[in-house]
């Protein structure tokens, strides 16, 4: 029995390793999933500052050519005060010309405004795009890495399998169905656990003496009254 009870602690560490890669197999989806998520999301805060710099670009380029223009218009203003012959003239064209500088000052104000606008996002877009460029190659070598990994989860499970069908052999039949038994129900499928320091190895329950001295033995299988795993001394961890 002793050396049934010593297999299943092997037999439990092969189990762990199948249950870790069937885990993976919805795992790895997920995270693949969330990590393309993430790159689509910066891309897109990425596009926005882009798309809101070649607008700032466009208005700056209207406003120029409306500058012009008024600038144009403002030169024909001032050139006709030479021609006009009433002072009512006068008043209205200098009345026109006063307009005219107070848009060409609007203007250049938001002309400038849109240059520091334009000069402060694209520094910003810089700055984003190197960021942008790093995770994303970092990203990507992840999804590559996780991709690889989700494609062998099927040839290494059978790997442990093959392992966990030879281990199977060297165990009674009694401890073994009971090990198959408890690790549908128990939490994290461990049903087999290692006494230490004088207490069950699973809940850390601490055994009476009697109940130590009965797993000592491994002369039978003993499960622990907390929590029903199945427990085995090993001298080196169990005192």
């Amino acid at each position: 029995m002793r050396e049934s009870l010593y297999e299943l602690l092997n037999l439990q560490e092969v189990d762990k390793e199948i249950d870790a890669l069937i885990q993976s197999q919805e795992d790895y989806p997920d995270e693949i999933s969330s990590l393309k998520k993430e790159l689509a999301s910066a891309k897109n805060q990425l596009d926005e500052k882009k798309d809101r710099s070649q607008e700032l670009e466009k208005n700056r380029r209207a406003l120029e050519r409306d500058l012009e223009t008024i600038t144009a218009d403002l030169k024909k203003h001032q050139d006709r005060l030479y021609e006009v012959k009433t002072n009512k003239e006068y008043d209205a064209l200098q009345h026109e010309i006063e307009s005219l500088q107070s848009r060409i000052e609007e203007h250049e104000t938001a002309i400038i405004e849109t240059i520091e606008s334009s000069e402060d996002l694209q520094t910003k877009l810089d700055e984003d795009k190197a960021l942008f460029k790093a995770t994303e190659k970092e990203r990507k070598s992840r999804i590559k890495e996780l991709s690889t990994q989700l494609n062998s989860v099927e040839e290494n499970v059978k790997g442990w399998e093959k392992k966990r069908k030879g281990l199977e052999g060297k165990i009674e039949q009694r401890p073994l169905s009971m090990y198959n038994r408890i690790r549908r129900v128990v939490r994290g499928g461990v049903a087999v656990v290692q006494v230490k320091k004088g207490a069950c190895g699973g809940c850390f329950r601490e055994l009476a003496p009697q109940r130590r001295m009965e797993v000592r033995r491994s002369d039978q299988v003993i499960r622990c009254e907390a929590c029903g795993r199945m427990m085995v001394w090993k001298e080196e961890v169990a005192a």
